[in-house]
């Protein structure tokens, strides 16, 4: 057994308690700082690969701990979360659509499972908009709110369209290739370290930029992609 894969591991772990403690703050009605616990998965989820392959630690174990982990902390728990929040005012279309983005959550997971097991050594496009930046996206709105005071269909819609987006066939790329960075993977990176000199006063706002312009990129990359293949 190689013990290089606890690390990873138990990063994938952290990242499944942070999502397991955000749902009990939210239970509690802090909803900030579940949103905020969030983010942090997202942080975690981001690392765990990228350190499985630095070390050559991959494994099928962690390949399922990690889309179990993102089952709970990006489809179940901002689905909950969301629903408590804000769309509990909207009676059953609240629930159905908070339903709806856990199954469209659990959809995409399965998906990505089923193609990787095929594609296993390819760094392929995303097919649809990955779980993390759905559930980012419904985090970072929550924590927005408490600064500018967003209306219940506004999170309706959101999280209806973070759910349309996890099972559609928009194509979201990589940031990196094997061990190389790609050219959006650069301008993310430079954009990040303008963004570092804004995020401790304006960190309520900077979050929910970034997750909003991961998912227009998706959005006008594929219309861009449709309008020269129809030229074509």
């Amino acid at each position: 057994m190689n013990k290089k894969i606890i690390i990873p591991n138990a990063i994938t772990g952290l990242s499944l308690i942070s999502g397991l403690t955000a749902l009990h703050f939210t239970f509690e009605n802090n909803f900030i700082l579940a949103a905020w616990l969030i983010a942090f998965s997202m942080l975690c989820d981001g690392l765990d690969g990228k350190i499985a392959r630095l070390l050559n630690a991959q494994s099928r174990f962690g390949a399922q701990f990690d889309t179990l982990s993102d089952f709970v902390a990006f489809g179940v728990v901002p689905g909950f979360m969301v629903y408590r929040y804000k769309l509990s005012e909207l009676s059953t279309i609240g629930i159905i659509v908070a339903a709806f983005y856990v199954f469209a959550g659990s959809y995409r997971l399965v998906r990505f499972t089923l193609k990787n097991h095929h594609d296993n050594h390819k760094k392929q496009p995303f097919i649809g908009l990955p779980i993390p930046a759905g559930a980012g996206i419904i985090a970072s709105f929550i924590i927005f709110d408490n600064y500018q005071n967003l209306s219940a269909r506004f999170f309706l819609i959101t999280t209806f369209f973070a759910g349309l987006l996890m099972i559609s066939q928009i194509e979201y790329l990589p940031l990196e290739k094997g061990k190389k960075l790609t050219k959006e993977s650069k301008f993310f990176i430079v954009a990040a370290v303008i963004s570092l000199l804004f995020v401790i006063k304006f960190s309520y706002f900077i979050f929910g930029l970034w997750i909003s312009l991961y998912i227009l990129y998706g959005i006008v990359r594929q219309i861009i992609l449709f309008v020269n293949k129809t030229r074509n």
